[in-house]
């Protein structure tokens, strides 16, 4: 069951009444039983049982950590790893089977072994990477006594299987999202509307314009031979912008279907694309990951005791401010080379989503004195609007460098697509001749997607300076509904649904 199908909308608009009919004090349970039936509705009978071995290991361990953390803080740290390594390996088994018998069976072959092993991909279950993540949140809180841990086992099941945020975040802390839960929420006007309005935006940018984006993004990708040039940059370009209409209309789908029951979940995107760095565009692009990344496993590795020694190794060699620098990246390679891990296991994302980015920072980083003097020499007005478009166009470049690792099949297809992009036909015309018309777009088509493009940037303006939807509420009557007609008009007529059209899921739902 996919977020934008009928059969969602009826089992949401279900779910809904179901809440608000029941007493303030249960309706948590309302949650919990519509979250198993997505589970049920959106996955294989087989895949049921680890989010439920998840559920209970969390559950066990969060107790069993603040049981012993007073007077066994030993005995707490093992219940604690002890939990973590159930999660990963449970990870690791079903996510990254695959990545392990490829590396395996080539070993095999060298060693004179026959190779063996299937991938198990079908028993792969709905959202695993990201609520392991909440497992492991939840059980490193309670230890570090950030939070108390849950006695009700089914609570626990809530907040790990609440099901907007199930297939693809965002990632939530259990402190955090304690109230929101479990507190039965009365009934909002404000909310009510609010949550539909943000719902339709997700669609929007879901039906209207990634489906099309994604037209032309494949067809290039599809035969780079063929489409070779600029027409690469284009598509790695036109692929950044359907990755966050993608990603980022799932996020407003979901954050709006939660706030119709009152519940706040945390934003994912904050305008991205105005970033001026690659470490900005990561403080505004999967917000909950990077802060998740940045407090579970980098501020922890930074402190941990190998560091310490390499600190004092790197100390004794080069000083201590370089020896500074030296283990603050060496955390940071660990750090990206595990998001690029995250993303899937294969050396295209290790390398495109990890190291790529893990580069971009370094080099800028020492590269800033060189940029500084660069910039007086040539009497560059760092605060006009000149150098910041310079500064976003630049970053938006870089992450979609990336982002033609995260698309293509594999490390040797991106860099093969790269290559075919720098050194073959140099056609810059094709941005004016027509040929997205070969990709199955018409002329009106392809208004509509610049159209829309311009509105998501209009809005993304607009953002900046605070929220849209209460904006739009300072409004008039007139004005604000001819807005809601306007938009409600264009997901059913140019949105790409239907019984004859088979839509292209989210693509963070894979992960």
């Amino acid at each position: 069951m996919t977020l934008t199908s009928f059969s969602f909308f009826v089992f949401f608009a279900s779910s809904v009444l179901c809440y608000y009919l029941l007493p303030l004090k249960f309706r948590w349970i309302t949650l919990l039983v519509f979250s198993a039936v997505f589970f049920a509705l959106s996955s294989s009978p087989f895949t049921g049982l680890y989010p439920i071995i998840c559920i209970l290991v969390t559950h066990f361990c969060s107790i069993k950590i603040h049981q012993n953390s007073p007077m066994n803080p030993g005995r707490a740290r093992r219940y604690l790893t002890c939990g973590i390594i159930i999660i990963l390996g449970m990870l690791a088994v079903l996510k990254y089977n695959g990545f392990f018998l490829l590396h395996w069976n080539v070993l095999a072959a060298r060693i004179g072994l026959k190779g063996t092993g299937h991938e198990l991909n079908w028993l792969l279950p709905l959202g695993i990477s990201y609520y392991s993540l909440l497992a492991i949140g939840q059980m490193t809180d309670v230890y570090r006594g950030m939070t108390e841990p849950e006695t009700n086992l089914f609570k626990t099941a809530l907040f790990i299987a609440f099901y907007p945020q199930l297939t693809a975040g965002p990632i939530t802390r259990y402190g955090e999202m304690r109230e929101e839960l479990f507190t039965g929420h009365p009934f909002s006007w404000t909310n009510f509307t609010h949550g539909l309005q943000r719902m339709l935006w997700g669609l929007f940018k879901k039906l209207v314009l990634s489906t099309r984006l994604a037209l032309i993004v494949d067809g290039v990708y599809g035969d780079v031979e063929v489409y070779n040039g600029f027409y690469i940059w284009i598509a790695a370009g036109l692929f950044m912008l359907q990755l966050y209409t993608d990603f980022s209309g799932y996020m407003d789908i979901i954050l709006g279907a939660s706030e119709v029951y009152g519940i706040k979940l945390p934003e994912n995107f904050r305008t991205p694309f105005f970033s001026r760095s690659v470490q900005e565009f990561w403080q505004r692009w999967h917000i909950t990951l990077g802060a998740f990344m940045r407090d579970y496993v980098f501020y922890p590795l930074e402190r941990s005791r190998f560091m310490t020694h390499m600190r004092r190794f790197f100390t004794k060699a080069f000083g201590r401010k370089t020896a500074g620098k030296l283990t603050t990246n060496l955390a940071l390679l660990c750090l990206w080379l595990l998001i690029g891990l995250w993303h899937g296991g294969a050396y295209k994302y290790i390398f495109g989503w990890g190291l790529w980015f893990w580069l971009c920072l370094v080099l800028g980083q020492a590269g800033e004195p060189c940029w500084k003097k660069l910039r007086v020499f040539f009497k560059v007005r760092t605060d006009s609007f000149s150098w910041h478009l310079f500064q976003s166009l630049r970053t938006f470049l870089l992450v979609s460098i990336g982002n033609i690792f995260f698309r293509t099949g594999s490390l040797k297809a991106a860099f093969r697509a790269i290559r075919l992009g720098l050194t073959t036909a140099v056609n810059p015309w094709v941005l004016f001749d027509g040929s997205y018309t070969r990709f199955g777009l018409s002329e009106k088509e392809a208004v509509l997607i610049a159209v829309g493009l311009l509105v998501l940037l209009l809005v993304s303006v607009l953002q900046r300076s605070g929220s849209v939807r209460e904006k739009i509420d300072r409004q008039g009557i007139v004005f604000r509904w001819a807005l809601y007609f306007l938009l409600i008009f264009a997901v059913i007529v140019f949105g790409k649904y239907g019984p004859d059209y088979d839509p292209a899921d989210f693509i963070y739902r894979g992960f």
